[in-house]
Parts: structure tokens; C-alpha cells; sequence
């Protein structure tokens, strides 16, 4: 098995693989469905009823709203060491890279960098197209590092189902830098990821 999901294209950008192609231990996957009617779309994005370890202690929940070109942690990888985050991306399009550096895992320096995909927007009028909806929501356990990132030409809207209230003491930040990725033979930066067009 190779040391992430994906391919490495003959310009040596990583492609964005689908959320059940994800293979680092502890991260799950499960699909959502859009309901589509001419008022727009609904999708449950967590239920109570859910298999572990999506279905987890629940304290808190967010939304975030990315513009096209930008990123949360441009230049770093974020972490946690308690928390579990429960990511779902209901509109647009987001690019998720995850990097396992636990010491005691068995996918330990494995990168995915993941596609991950809301209802999308019509080209003309704006309005919400749930039909190439592929939505999933994945679970990130502590340790495992992570950063998002905009790619697209259309805002995305991510909610995040945390496992533990908001605490700064909980949260870490490694430069990209600081980390070499073996599998790229190099360290991580968003312009290996194939479909990036660069500064906006």
C-alpha cells in the first residue's frame, strides 16, 4: 500500500481522492444524502443513530465559510490531542489534507489529501445543485494533523461536530515546514495539490 490515497501526477501534484479512499487508522467515513426539491436541498449532517465513531459524545457544533483561494492555517498543520473533529462540507467544495504522526499508529506518516464535496452552485443563478452532492462526514482523532483549503471557484460551507467544548490549550499548529512528507519526499504545501490555481 502506498503511503497515502491518490496519485502523484507526472507534474508531481497529489490528486484529491474521494472521502471512503481515506486510509489513515482511526479517520471514518460516512456518507450523507441530499434531499433535493425546488425550494433547495436538506441533509442531515449528524445523527444520533449514527455508528461509532461518528456517533460520539457531542458538545458543540460550528459552521465556517471559506472564500474561493483561501485557507484555514495557510502554512501549518492543525491538531488536537483530546478532541475529535466531525467534519461534513454541506455547500461547495473542500480540499482536507491529513497527516498521521502518531507514534503508535499503524498508517504513522501516511497523507490523504481528500475531495470533499456539498451541494455545489448552479453556473448562472447561484442557486444550490445537490444533485453531484457526495457529501460525507469524517472524523479526524487527535494526533492525526489536518488543514483545508479552497481550491474551487465557489465558497464552501464546512460543519464541524467536535467532540470537546472549544479550548485553546487543546489546539496545535505545526509549519508545514517543520514536517517532511516521505511519500512526497519533500514537506507539504497547498500548491501540490492538483486543481490548485494558484494565488487568487
Amino acid at each position: 500500500m502506498t503511503d497515502h490515497p491518490g496519485t502523484i501526477s507526472e507534474a508531481g501534484t497529489v490528486v484529491p481522492v474521494e472521502p471512503p479512499e481515506i486510509r489513515i487508522a482511526g479517520v471514518a467515513t460516512l456518507p450523507r444524502t441530499f434531499h433535493l426539491d425546488a425550494r433547495g436541498f436538506l441533509v442531515e449532517t449528524l445523527r444520533d443513530d449514527d455508528p461509532p465513531p461518528v456517533r460520539a459524545p457531542f458538545r458543540m457544533s460550528y459552521s465556517s465559510l471559506t472564500r474561493p483561494g483561501h485557507f484555514r492555517d495557510v502554512d501549518r498543520w492543525h491538531v488536537h490531542r483530546i478532541q475529535t473533529d466531525r467534519f461534513v462540507v454541506v455547500l461547495g467544495e473542500m480540499i482536507l489534507a491529513l497527516f498521521d504522526r502518531r507514534e503508535d499508529s499503524p498508517t504513522r506518516d501516511r497523507l490523504a489529501v481528500v475531495r470533499m464535496v456539498g451541494a455545489t452552485y448552479a453556473a448562472r443563478d447561484g442557486t444550490p445543485d445537490a444533485a453531484k452532492a457526495g457529501s460525507h462526514v469524517v472524523t479526524i482523532p487527535p494526533g492525526v494533523l489536518h488543514c483545508i483549503g479552497n481550491l474551487s471557484s465557489d465558497p464552501f460551507l464546512l460543519q464541524n461536530f467536535p467532540t470537546e467544548l472549544y479550548d485553546p490549550g487543546d489546539e496545535g499548529r505545526v509549519p508545514f515546514v517543520d514536517l517532511r512528507i516521505p511519500s512526497l519526499g519533500r514537506t507539504f504545501s497547498w500548491d501540490l495539490v492538483a486543481g490548485n490555481p494558484g494565488p487568487i
